[in-house]
């Protein structure tokens, strides 16, 4: 198998997608964050894991991605953490 199609591969479970959105978040930080300095249970705005253009890359990530749309304000109402965002994903793809 290619790394290529490896990578397409959506991770299954919950702690699976929450390692994958904390590779994510470091990745689009540039270098300002790394995946183990990343609570999954900390607050994403609060905490400073992202502002308002990485939510939105986060946001598009997710639904190009998993198939699942959330709002940006959805991250500072309702999903506020990696946990809460990954536990949304995988309840929405079933």
């Amino acid at each position: 198998m290619s790394s290529q199609t490896a990578a397409k591969a959506p991770p299954a479970g919950e702690a699976d997608l929450v390692a994958e959105f904390r590779a994510y978040l470091a990745e689009i930080s540039e270098g300002k964050l790394s995946e183990e300095g990343i609570d999954p249970a900390g607050h994403l705005f609060d905490f400073g894991y992202v502002d308002s253009l990485s939510a939105v890359m986060f946001t598009a990530h997710l639904e190009e991605r998993y198939g699942v749309r959330i709002e940006e304000v959805d991250l500072l109402e309702r999903f506020t953490s990696l946990e809460a965002v990954a536990a949304h994903v995988a309840r929405s793809r079933g």
